[in-house]
């Protein structure tokens, strides 16, 4: 394993846990990972030989729910890591939140990451927007896919590939906005109809 370029430890000249820059040193142990070479405190600028022991990563597999789909992946976490239903964790280039956690052979509500055996979790940087459109004497239903915090407003004119529609009204879990805006995430399902499109000879 690669020599890291810095370590957070606890400073004994000056008492600080502070960032640590590694001077030289090497990587090694099978159980844990053992870092022993020469740091030096970002706090005080002491100099030092350390030996620093933590427990090795564990992989564990992730199930991600996206838009009526499941991907088997997987994950790094430290090993005595806590893991909690309703946490957000970066992946890849996307961000989930833990929807249960299966511990066990049981789900349970937390867990360390080394007695996790399944993880299971929703996107939550994107969102599926529900549209009802009107076109000629038919309805058609359309899945739009945005960013949480993305407004639709009523009047507004979306994109829909071979067709565009205009929003009439949006319905929310508390009320129907028939003018304003609503975020992406608050919304239930947007009505509207295919805008005809003129062309000009």
């Amino acid at each position: 394993m690669a020599t890291p370029s810095a370590l957070v430890l606890h400073c004994d000249a000056c008492g600080a846990d502070a960032p640590h820059r590694v001077l030289r040193g090497k990587v090694g142990g099978k159980a844990d990972l053992v870092f022993e070479g020469v740091v030096k405190c970002s706090s005080c600028g002491a100099v030092r030989s350390v030996v620093s022991r933590e427990p090795r990563p564990v992989e564990r597999p992730v199930i991600v729910s996206w838009l009526g789909a499941s991907e088997r992946t997987t994950m790094e976490f430290s090993a005595d890591e806590a893991i909690e239903i309703g946490e957000e964790l970066e992946l890849g280039d996307s961000r989930i939140e833990v929807t249960a956690i299966e511990s066990k052979g049981a789900r349970v509500g937390s867990a360390r990451a080394r007695d996790a055996e399944t993880i299971w979790a929703k996107r939550v940087d994107k969102v599926r927007v529900k549209f009802s459109v009107n076109k000629r004497n038919r309805t058609i239903a359309v899945d739009l896919v945005a960013a949480p915090d993305e407004e639709f407003a009523v009047g507004d004119i979306v994109d829909l590939g071979k067709n565009r529609a205009i929003i009439h009204h949006i319905r929310t879990a508390h009320r129907t906005l028939r003018e304003g805006s609503e975020r992406a995430d608050a919304i239930v399902r947007m009505y509207g109809r295919v805008v005809r499109e003129r062309t000009s000879r």
